[in-house]
């Protein structure tokens, strides 16, 4: 991209005051107690057992780490996991 787009549309995204989660391709992620996680802007599944899954992100993988992990619902960019989370880790 030219200099002058990405200017453009920095100064765009400050004046809309857009989240960054919703202008940049960085995963957002939501965890409700310690069995429930919502991951948002994945790029895909990299690995999955009942103890483990790892996911693609833009930089880097996210691994959640458990017991009687279950991947309840997955779509293009989000993905609902349910089961013991012990562990969520950003790694490269």
């Amino acid at each position: 991209m030219r200099k002058g787009t990405v200017n453009f549309h920095r100064r765009l995204i400050q004046w809309l005051d857009l989240p960054p989660d919703v202008t940049a391709n960085v995963p957002r992620i939501q965890m409700v107690g310690f069995s429930q996680l919502i991951v948002e802007n994945h790029q895909g599944v990299d690995f999955f057992s009942d103890s483990e899954i790892r996911l693609k992100a833009d930089r880097g993988k996210i691994r959640i780490q458990g017991e009687n992990l279950v991947i309840r619902s997955i779509f293009p960019e989000e993905i609902w996991i349910e089961g013991n989370i012990v562990e969520m880790r950003l790694v490269d």
